[in-house]
Order: structure tokens, then C-alpha cells, then sequence
């Protein structure tokens, strides 16, 4: 039987298959194995040079020193605020209201954020960023862990984040939630209050 292709014409022909070898004794599994293992020691070797590479990358850029973030404490020019490594000065249960107490009638904007929180993480930049923008304002945080908890239940926080705004020690508005716009409005009112009261 005979089928036209094209030009070419196929017959009822056995396909020719490439040659290979014929024999599967003990001489060549041996042959198998040993390229196998040289495989794999070579490859243990290249990740053993790469753990290597990244070890001496992460020494090399690990700074010598962690920047500290200091206590509240008076600058120079008598204000608290910011940290030396370019965040929000953290307080903690030891410092809280000992700082609260400094700023007078100056408007302290505190978040309570936890460290396992996804939002708390989201809106920090902007935090950071907000605290450099607007100077008639304090911005600190206060992680909610297990040191703070006591400080943390004594101020009835139940979600992260949660901001409190203060003045003269005493919480003047509060909200929840990672909204910086939210948060940006109720300081824009407290500010507009405070202004008209004096």
C-alpha cells in the first residue's frame, strides 16, 4: 500500500530508529551511576559556593552597629520627636506618659501597632513621612507586645492599628484602622478646636 504526501511518497516501510546501544550489562549501569554521582557532587559543590557567595554578601552589607532608637528624652531644642534612625520615636510602657507629660499642650499623635500586623506595616512609611511634613505635631508608636500589654489594656487597645491623639496628657480622639486619611482629618480637627479655644 502507498500514500502520496506531497512530492513524497510513504510506504508501508518500518520507521528507522537512531542507533543506540544494544547492550544493558553491568558495564553500563556502572557507567550510569558514576556520571550520576559526579552530577551530584558537582552540583552539592555550586550550591556550596553559592551559600557561600550569599554568606559573604550578607557579612559585607550587615551594618557593625544597630541603630538604637533612644527613649524619650529632651533634644537640644527642647522637642521629642524622631528617632536617630529616621522612624518614630518608640515609647514604651516606662516612657509613655512620662513623654505624654513633655509635650504639654502640643498634639501627640501615638500608634499602637503590633509587630505581626500586615496594615500596621502598610501605613508606617506614610506615618513616618506625615511626622516629617507636619512640625505642630508628635508623632510616636507603641508596639502592643507582651511588655507594653499592661499599658496596652490600661488604654482599652483591642485592634491594630489603633491611633490615640493627645493633648496635655489626656487622649482627645482616637481611631482604628490603617486610613491615613481618616487619621489626617481628625488631626486637621483637633488642630482647627485647639486653635479656636485659645
Amino acid at each position: 500500500m502507498t500514500a502520496t504526501l506531497g512530492h513524497v511518497t510513504a510506504r508501508n516501510v518500518a520507521p528507522r530508529r537512531s542507533p543506540a546501544p544494544c547492550v544493558h550489562g553491568p558495564s553500563s549501569q556502572r557507567r550510569t551511576m558514576l556520571v550520576a554521582k559526579s552530577s551530584k557532587e558537582e552540583a552539592v559543590k555550586q550550591l556550596e559556593q553559592f551559600g557561600a557567595g550569599l554568606h559573604a554578601k550578607v557579612a559585607e552589607s550587615a551594618p557593625s552597629t544597630v541603630p538604637v532608637t533612644p527613649l524619650a528624652a529632651k533634644s537640644v531644642d527642647a522637642s521629642v520627636s524622631g528617632s536617630i534612625d529616621g522612624g518614630l520615636l518608640e515609647l514604651n510602657k516606662d516612657t509613655f506618659w512620662e513623654y505624654l507629660k513633655l509635650q504639654g499642650d502640643t498634639l501627640v499623635v501615638v500608634d499602637f501597632y503590633t509587630d505581626w500586623c500586615g496594615p500596621c506595616k502598610l501605613i508606617y512609611p506614610e506615618l513616618v513621612k506625615l511626622s516629617q511634613e507636619r512640625t505642630d505635631v508628635r508623632f510616636v508608636k507603641v508596639n502592643c507586645n507582651k511588655t507594653n500589654k499592661d499599658l496596652g489594656m490600661a488604654l482599652a487597645i483591642k485592634v491594630a492599628p489603633t491611633f490615640h491623639l493627645y493633648r496635655n496628657s489626656t487622649k482627645v480622639a482616637d481611631m482604628t484602622g490603617a486610613k491615613l486619611d481618616k487619621l489626617v482629618g481628625l488631626i486637621n480637627e483637633q488642630q482647627q478646636q485647639y486653635a479656636g479655644n485659645n
